[in-house]
């Protein structure tokens, strides 16, 4: 044989060595790769599916339908779907590559489906993350048609998303609708592009312009520790005229996947970020700066580490505004230790510290709190908390602490005000003390003055057996006229009154007794108060020293907007004149008389009141209460004079003997 002839001959064989090789290993590789991937998924707690496979000699690997979802009970959790995948193996790597090489010089993923719902399982297995990082690609292509991650409260979703990368060479990211969707929040951003660049095991996202004025400047993705399940992520946003960066990086080094987060914000305007992310509650002010700290697992929050801090300033939301609020908080050992909370509204500031256990039982709480305030204008803080302005006004100091440990709430507090307006009722001057000590509450001290109009209390109260508590008040007013006070049936109160009220109950009912002096009658009553009810069991109204009348009966709570009231009378009283022919009454108005037409009972519901004998022939008379501002008279009560026994008869002196004549 010619030497010629003997390169084509080795050539030949090389070819026909070749094309045999071809059509025994493409076979061997399909079902050893199908096995592989069915292996691996199992052992991470997936199901792995596929229409075909193909694997021909020297060209890339194709899989036809793909599709993974969770195991068992977990299968809604994940699920990717992929109509085609392309891998081109690197065969330098197979046959002389490192173990840090990777197995794929390319990967492309077409018309993919990703979906995340809820939490992820405890029941996943264990994945092999030195596998996983071999399979990095030098170069990659994903066309996803959906990318939806779901929480029970919230929605990201990406529509038709592309992203491209090689390494040395830049490539891009087009996303055609980005959806977030959370409470007071919904925003969507459509034709989002930016630039890509896979360099080092390291994905970098730059130029992500999402609207005028928040731009994501950059956002790396690192995965060179993916060999021991480590990824991390790097995060610089401009946000608005202000900067923002966040880093997070997870890791499973045992059982329990374990995250790190770490970020900072300064500068960024409330009310145009509001805006960008389509809060629905209008916002103003600045996030002027702020950080935060995270670690462990999100499933297992009582176990983790966290701190937050953040300044706002000029914050508006809604009424409620304040100049500067300030916010620290650290969570560790199953504690929330409140640094500090400081509200700053002008003259007013406000700060509260301390700490508490989380996951102890809830009537056994362990707390410490400290509070401290310095109210210079009473309406504007009480805006803050989202009363009206004009039903508060005046100065108050506040200081106190307090400590529950062991079923026992130890501490106090003192409240001292001036010029103040509660409820739109003025208020000279307030001092208030509570006392806290082994489960007990003791208002030592509790005064409201208004010239010579004051309310004194006492009580106490016993946190631990069923919240049982006694009470003792008494007041003097010069004239109620000046507190626009009304009640059902009675209507609007004047004059002077000198009340004293003691008490006593628990969580269930509370009874009392209460005695009071006005110009024209005094009054004493007994009443049990539930939930639903109270029950009258006397009530006595003295006009003079042989006026007077005795009520009972049932005063219904259970709809306090539409108030029902059945009273009944021992001793007969006289209504002045037809109720038929008045519009409508402003309240009763006693009176000493004989006239008018009798009646015994009084019934209230709504604003009709009823007025009716209680034997049957007699006619019941009805007339409805005036409302607010509505002209109307006062309906006259006449209560007769006590009929007072006549003494009996005095009896009648013996006659005296006739005197004797005298002897002559």
């Amino acid at each position: 044989m010619s030497l010629r002839k003997k390169p084509l001959l080795v050539l030949g064989f090389v070819l026909l060595a070749l094309v045999s090789l071809g059509f025994v290993l493409s076979p061997l590789m399909e079902h050893s790769i199908a096995a592989w991937l069915r292996y691996e998924a199992r052992r991470s707690g997936l199901v792995l599916d596929f229409s075909e496979i193909h694997a021909p000699l020297f060209r890339p690997v194709e899989i036809r339908e793909l599709k993974i979802v969770g195991a068992g009970l977990d299968a809604e959790h994940f699920e990717f779907d992929a109509g085609r995948v392309e891998a081109g193996l690197s065969f330098a790597t197979f046959f002389g590559g490192s173990e840090k090489s990777h197995l794929l010089s390319s990967l492309r993923i077409e018309h993919a489906k990703f979906f995340i719902r809820g939490r992820a399982p405890l029941s996943a297995g264990p994945i092999d993350w030195t596998a996983l990082a071999r399979l990095l690609p030098e170069r990659f292509e994903i066309f996803a048609d959906q990318l939806r991650l779901e929480q029970p409260f919230s929605l990201l979703s990406f529509q038709d998303t592309k992203v491209s990368a090689s390494k040395g060479n830049s490539g891009i990211l087009s996303i055609g609708a980005v959806e977030m969707r959370a409470p007071f929040l919904e925003k969507r951003f459509a034709h989002v592009r930016g630039m890509t660049r896979w360099q080092d095991d390291r994905l970098s996202i730059g130029s992500i312009n999402l609207l005028e004025g928040f731009t994501i400047d950059s956002l790396v993705i690192d995965f060179t520790g993916l060999r021991a399940g480590r990824v991390g992520t790097d995060l610089g946003v401009s946000v608005l005229g202000g900067k923002m960066r966040a880093n997070i990086a997870t890791e499973r080094p045992g059982k329990t996947r374990l995250w790190d987060a770490a970020g900072t914000a300064s500068g960024i305007s409330l009310p145009q970020l509001a805006n960008a992310l389509g809060l629905t509650v209008p916002v103003e002010g600045m996030v002027r700066a702020s950080k935060f700290t995270f670690r462990g697992d999100p499933r297992d929050f009582l176990n983790a580490t966290a701190s937050i801090w953040t300044e706002l300033t000029g914050f508006s939301w809604r009424e409620r505004k304040a100049d500067v609020i300030m916010l620290g908080a650290n969570f560790y050992g199953h504690t929330v230790q409140l640094q500090q909370l400081f509200i700053k509204q002008r003259r007013n500031e406000l700060t509260l510290s301390g700490e508490t256990a989380i996951g102890t039982e809830w009537l056994n709480p362990d707390f410490r709190g400290d509070i401290s305030a310095s109210i210079n204008d009473l309406g504007q803080f009480a805006e803050l908390f989202g009363a009206s302005p004009e039903a508060f006004a005046g100065k108050l100091a506040a200081r106190g602490r307090m400590h529950a440990h062991e079923r026992t709430v130890d501490g106090g507090l003192a409240l001292t005000g001036d010029a103040l307006k509660i409820f739109r009722l003025p208020v000279d001057s307030l001092t208030a003390r509570i006392g806290l000590e082994s489960g007990r509450a003791q208002v030592d001290q509790l005064e409201l003055k208004r010239g010579e109009d004051f309310l004194r209390a006492q009580g106490k109260i016993d946190l631990a057996q069923k919240k049982s508590f006694t009470l003792s008040a008494e007041s003097w007013c010069h004239e109620l006229r000046d507190y626009a006070l009304e009640f059902p049936i009675i209507g609007t109160l004047s004059g002077a009154l000198s009340a004293k009220l003691t008490g006593a109950g628990d969580e269930n009912s509370f009874s009392s007794t209460v005695s009071g002096q006005t110009n024209q009658f005094s009054f004493s009553a007994q009443t049990n108060w539930r939930s639903d009810a109270i029950a009258v069991n006397s009530l006595k109204i003295k006009l003079s020293g042989t006026t007077e009348a005795e009520v009972k009966g049932t005063i219904d709570l259970t709809d306090l907007k539409h108030f029902r009231a059945n009273l009944s009378s021992a001793n007969e009283l006289r209504c002045d004149g037809p109720l038929a022919d008045k519009g409508c009454a402003q309240g009763l108005e006693l009176h000493e008389g004989e006239t008018g037409l009798p009646f015994s009972e009084i019934t209230l519901d709504g604003r009709d009141l009823t007025l009716r004998q209680s034997s049957p022939p007699a006619v019941a008379q009805s007339i409805k209460l005036c409302d607010e501002g509505e002209p109307g008279q006062p309906v006259q009560i006449n209560i007769p004079k006590r009929v007072e026994p006549s003494p009996p008869p005095l009896p009648s002196a013996a006659p005296l003997p006739s005197s004797a004549d005298p002897p002559p």
